[in-house]
């Protein structure tokens, strides 16, 4: 009896480890991400992947379309967001419009994403739409750029990665908080960890507080605020 009972002793580690452990047989999410540089600096794909991995969660198969500058339409001309979408089976695309289009020319960010959107729903593939943030120098507009994602998102009954929303949060929480690089336009790497974050809690469902600060270059405690109100903004947003 004690030889069994130190044999049983001895697995417990082993069985909560394979029981943590995603499942090795488990097919990846395969998410096709198509902007600019928004989603390009700082790597947000990978941020999220790194993510995912410490959390536990089924493992990602990226794919990338993200040449600076482009705009939905400039994507949809070009053709090779197209080859990308045909490439797979999707489980999600991800739709970042370029970061003043909503508001300057919203009806082409429509249009264009309108037209993405299908494409992605013929490989059986979600959209997801990235709300972006406004410019430092700009934080007002805002309003407009979340308005204009989330019309399009009701239309096209799509998801939504509120990460705009979530830097607005952050910032009226801690106006010290640096979440745009110095060119006031794109994120900081902290700024892409919290669009991580959101998109953590977008994609499983689930909080990513408790994950590792130092995936975005923070200590744990500094990277508590941000996943807290990363789910608490993708919570509201499904309600």
């Amino acid at each position: 009896m004690r030889l069994k009972r130190r044999c049983f002793l001895a697995l417990v580690p082993l069985l909560v480890t394979l029981a943590l452990a995603p499942a090795a047989d488990e097919a990846p999410l395969k998410v096709l991400f198509i902007g600019n540089s928004y989603t390009y600096v700082n790597d947000l794909p990978l941020m999220l992947d790194e993510l995912a991995k410490a959390g536990k969660q089924r493992p990602l198969e990226i794919g990338r379309e993200l040449p600076g500058g482009c705009t939905l339409e400039k994507h949809w001309k070009d053709g090779k967001a197209l080859k990308k979408i045909g490439e797979k089976k999707w489980d999600y695309v991800v739709l970042q419009e370029h970061s003043v289009r909503p508001i300057k020319e919203p009806k082409l960010m429509v249009e264009y994403g309108t037209k993405l959107d299908a494409e992605a729903k013929k490989q059986g593939a979600k959209t997801i739409l990235y709300l972006t943030w406004a410019r430092q120098n700009a934080p007002r507009t805002q309003a407009d750029l979340s308005k204009a994602y989330l019309d399009l998102a009701g239309e096209l009954k799509a998801s939504v990665a509120p990460v705009g929303i979530a830097w607005e949060a952050a910032l009226k929480d801690d106006s010290k908080l640096v979440l745009h690089s110095p060119d006031m336009s794109h994120p900081s790497k902290t700024g892409t960890y919290l669009a991580a974050c959101v998109f953590y809690g977008t994609i499983y469902g689930k909080s990513p507080e408790g994950l590792p600060g130092k995936i975005g270059g923070l200590t744990d405690e500094e990277a508590k605020k941000l996943q807290a109100i990363a789910w608490k903004v993708v919570q509201e947003g499904k309600k």
